[in-house]
């Protein structure tokens, strides 16, 4: 984010206080921030410049935590005439410009003075375009239906809907999108119940500015998209997770993979692609991402190198038949 702009937010955030509850009360719990140093009229004069975004978040809740919830109120008021416009993507091979394709990003979360930060934050990158924000799991619904945007960054906690389902409506429509959940917890349901619907991304609110945009871009690179925090406490249910009863994955309950799913893993341990797996089983790339998404999910498990590991630690048989259909 440029500097200039977001001290500008942070700056309209903190007068928009001063004026409603007076300069004493305002720039004491502004003073609370750590690194946000502010003037005796409210003028923000620096901050965390290695890490804006949860600056922003924290003076926020500061707010928020005194005053109640015209805290976000306000602040909505005090950024709304300072967003910007997306930046062109240009890049230069010697004398001739060329223009390469942006990241496109909906942004879906209902903290307004959040969503426009981080909306702020990622127009500064000059390959990421933010396409459209909304606040509600419908509007989600109908402006990756409308936008079709590469990312969809969505809080799993939105009010109106569960964000699990609305993934799967996303993916069924758009398989090739690729959606990034945002928490600010790790509820291990909200994480297993992400991974069946098809996300491929957990990320928390509170986690570095750089950090976010580079999981982002992995994310388009076709890397998993994983918090620390999160891949911790996946490998730690991993750690927890019994052997299979017999070579064949035994049971029926709801944590144990169906026949479907069982096949589905033997194509995953010996390397097989979305597509030569869908191609196999006449089945679409999108079905057989759900396929994986429920495997991974069921297993406790974070990726397909995961997957392949699991069969060779318990012995279980890629069948030959398998590997020639393949061929």
């Amino acid at each position: 984010m440029e500097d200039v702009q977001f001290c500008a937010i942070l700056t309209a955030i903190v007068k928009r206080f001063v004026r409603l509850v007076g300069v004493p009360a305002a720039l004491n719990v502004a003073r609370r921030v750590p690194g946000l140093i502010v003037d005796e009229t409210g003028n923000v004069l620096a901050y965390d410049k290695t890490d804006p975004l949860p600056t922003l978040t924290i003076l926020i809740d500061q707010y928020e935590t005194v005053f109640g919830n015209i805290a976000s109120t306000l602040a909505q008021q005090a950024t709304q005439t300072l967003r910007s416009p997306p930046k062109p993507v240009v890049n230069r091979n010697g004398n001739t410009p060329t223009v390469t394709r942006p990241i496109t990003i909906l942004i879906a979360d209902d903290h307004v003075v959040y969503r426009e930060g981080l909306a702020s934050l990622l127009y500064s990158q000059s390959d990421f375009k933010i396409v459209g924000q909304v606040d509600t799991i419908e509007n989600t619904i109908q402006s990756a239906r409308d936008l079709k945007p590469n990312v969809v960054l969505l809080d799993c906690d939105l009010a109106d809907g569960d964000a699990a389902s609305a993934t799967r409506a996303i993916l069924n429509e758009s398989p090739q999108t690729s959606i990034v959940f945002l928490g600010t917890h790790d509820n291990q349901e909200w994480i297993f119940d992400a991974i069946r619907a098809g996300v491929v991304g957990f990320l928390f609110k509170t986690m570095r500015s750089t950090e976010l945009v580079n999981t982002i871009r992995g994310v388009m690179r076709g890397e998993a998209g994983i918090s620390r925090t999160i891949a911790r406490r996946l490998l730690q249910e991993l750690s927890r997770t019994p052997a299979p009863q017999d070579d064949e994955f035994c049971g029926n309950g709801s944590k144990h993979p169906t026949k479907r799913e069982i096949e589905i893993i033997r194509e995953l341990a010996r390397g097989a692609s979305n597509r030569e797996i869908a191609q196999r089983f006449v089945i679409s790339e999108n079905t057989v991402r759900n396929h994986v998404g429920n495997v991974l999910a069921k297993l406790h498990l974070r990726s397909r190198r995961d997957v392949a590991q699991y069969v060779r630690r318990y012995g279980i048989p890629v069948s030959a038949s398998a590997r020639d259909a393949a061929k």
